[in-house]
């Protein structure tokens, strides 16, 4: 690779990396990470993210790239120096950036940009000077450049063992205020590893985390095979002996998760269980069958609608609480039925019109039956029934032999067990004819039908069932809350929901469960990230479009199917340098 197009490429990067560290001080996030020590008080997570973006640009910069219908990769000396130089371009654009700020004034872009405080220009500048922050910043970016750029080196099971190490040792930093709470109820003594004061990880714990999980990590690979082989090998009777014990070692540890972690951690839980209904219920939708949904949320509200009207909630009115025109008094268990019939009727109302749309026209159509269902909850026209702008209230708290759900300890495994159902209910589609008529109409609608494959039947299919776990999922948010807003049924909750499916990796059950700890759980446990909950929607999308469009734990058909994609879009590529070589040539010659 010539070093003057490693050059260019490093000095794009670090000027993209300038940007991102500008962008982060002027929304405030810098200042607003910084109290949140993760290991002592050296690193806080705005010292983690000021290093992270020159490290990424480095990353980046040394990126193999085709040529010639050859991959072109940096040799290691030259790729360290060019993610040194895309580091420290990207420090010198944060500091050309404090430097007019500084000569502008604070206060005049106050007026405009409301973060940019002398706490952000802090924060950039290491808790220093002007001068000596700016000295020190741009030496550290290029550090980090450097070490991100040495990452493209370092070889596959080593680099792989280091990743698992730092992401477990930054996770297990950011849950300190999860980790310590279930060592202290376990009996253990947490603060050996965790700071009494400051709350992140002690330096010791910081080494046995990173230390474990290396070496974890590099255990687990090296006898993955010999595993594998193994387990190929044990008879089917003996694998589903094991498979049961798994299962029930998980149901003990969902059992007592909520004794271990409390009241607090408890109702984020609950809530990130909503969500994993609800993205289970469009991973059907979206990752099965390939119908890209953007107005989930239709089938959020009518199940919380469904749910309060069939059990006996309350409208609010100048006169107090009154029945709506048309309601029941049933109990929970014998609504939840009629609930996902009801649900499985909207799922035909909105499929039926959209049979013949795909791909984005499918999606805007989705999205305005979303903002229908919105608009129509909070009309004058149907108040009498579910209440306009003021909503519902007393929906049922699920109560089975006197025990009711509201407490978020017991709504836990209320939550739990439907999402363990649903799970089992996916798990037997994706296996099922029908799971893989779904596969086959993704891959290509048009051949599927040539197959023999009645494409209106399982699209109708599709929309009934995924409907019928969003609404189930729209119900048990009522349960949680035990009232029901209008404003909790709008656009964001769907793009939420399909953000979980697309982090996760579409098609994928475990994937879907990741997405939803990490976009529903992470912003939860850790307050500093709640006003950044959509920003940090946007960043993971981009990121993981760009650098893992498969998700983080992919579904095996939808990996294969992107990599024969990116195999034949080189091959594509290749041809049309060859090609263009070859007509050059020929020009040539007949000159």
């Amino acid at each position: 690779m010539p070093a003057s197009f490693l050059l260019r490429r490093a000095l794009r990067s670090g000027g993209v990396g300038g940007a991102v560290l500008i962008y982060l001080a002027m929304v405030g996030m810098l200042e607003k990470f910084a109290p949140l020590d993760l290991v002592g008080t050296a690193l806080p997570l705005s010292r983690l993210l000021v290093l992270s973006a020159p490290a990424v640009a480095g990353y980046v910069a040394v990126r193999p790239r085709i040529h010639a219908g050859e991959v072109q990769r940096p040799t290691a000396g030259p790729a360290m120096a060019a993610g040194a130089a895309a580091g420290a371009a990207a420090g010198a654009v944060a500091v050309a950036w404090m430097v007019l700020v500084r000569t502008i004034g604070v206060d005049a872009l106050r007026g405009i940009f409301v973060s940019v405080t002398e706490g952000a220009l802090g924060v950039l500048a290491f808790g220093l000077g002007p001068a000596a922050g700016a000295a020190v910043l741009v030496p550290a970016a290029a550090a980090a450049g450097a070490v991100g750029a040495a990452v493209r080196h370092v070889p596959g099971p080593v680099a792989r063992a280091l990743g698992l190490a730092l992401a477990s040792t930054l996770l297990f930093a950011l849950l300190q205020r999860i980790v310590p709470t279930v060592l202290f109820e376990l009996g253990l003594d947490p603060y050996w590893m965790y700071d009494r004061v400051h709350g992140g990880l002690t330096y010791l714990g910081a080494l046995v985390v990173l230390g474990v999980s290396g070496v974890g990590s590099w255990q687990t690979a090296a006898r993955r095979a010999r595993v594998e082989r193994r387990i190929r090998e044990v008879p089917p009777e003996a694998r589903r002996a094991v498979r049961l014990v798994g299962v029930a070692v998980l149901l003990l540890v969902l059992w007592v998760t909520p004794q271990l972690i409390g009241s607090v951690l408890s109702e984020i839980m609950g809530t990130v269980g909503v969500f994993l209904l609800m993205a289970l219920g469009l991973n059907i939708v979206v990752g099965y069958a390939g119908l890209l949904d953007l107005g989930y949320v239709a089938f959020f509200a009518a199940g919380a609608y469904t749910l309060g009207l069939l059990t006996g909630a309350n409208l609010v009115t100048a006169f107090g609480l009154v029945p709506p025109a048309i309601v029941a008094h049933l109990d929970f268990w014998a609504a939840v039925p009629l609930v996902m019939l009801v649900a499985a009727v909207v799922g035909l109302l909105i499929g039926a019109p959209v049979l013949r749309l795909r791909g984005d026209y499918l999606a805007i159509v989705t999205l305005g039956f979303g903002e229908i269902v919105r608009i129509l909850v909070t009309s004058n026209w149907l108040k009498p029934l579910v209440g306009g702008a003021q909503g519902l209230r007393d929906v049922t708290d699920a109560a089975i032999f006197g025990i009711g759900f509201r407490d978020p300890q017991r709504f836990f495994y209320l939550v739990t067990g439907f999402c363990l159902l649903a799970i089992f209910v996916s798990r037997r589609l994706a296996n099922s004819r029908v799971g893989r008529a779904w596969n086959a109409m993704r891959e290509d609608e048009q051949v599927a039908e040539a197959m023999g494959i009645s494409t209106t039947n399982y699209k109708l299919l599709a929309f009934a069932t995924g409907g019928a776990l969003g609404c189930l999922s729209g119900a048990l948010f009522a349960v949680k809350l035990g009232t029901i807003q209008p404003g909790s049924f709008e656009i964001p909750v769907s793009i939420t929901a399909l953000a979980i499916v697309i982090l996760g990796g579409m098609g994928s059950i475990p994937g879907v469960v990741v997405g939803a700890l990490i976009l529903m759980g992470l912003p939860g446990l850790l307050a500093e990230f709640e006003e950044f909950r959509f920003l940090m929607y946007g960043a993971v999308l981009i990121a993981i479009m760009i650098l893992r469009p498969q998700g983080l734990v992919p579904n095996v058909r939808r990996m294969r199917e992107l990599q024969e994609e990116e195999r034949l879009q080189d091959a594509w590529l290749r041809a049309q340098e060859a090609r263009g070589e070859a007509l050059t040539g020929a020009g040539e010659e007949g000159s």
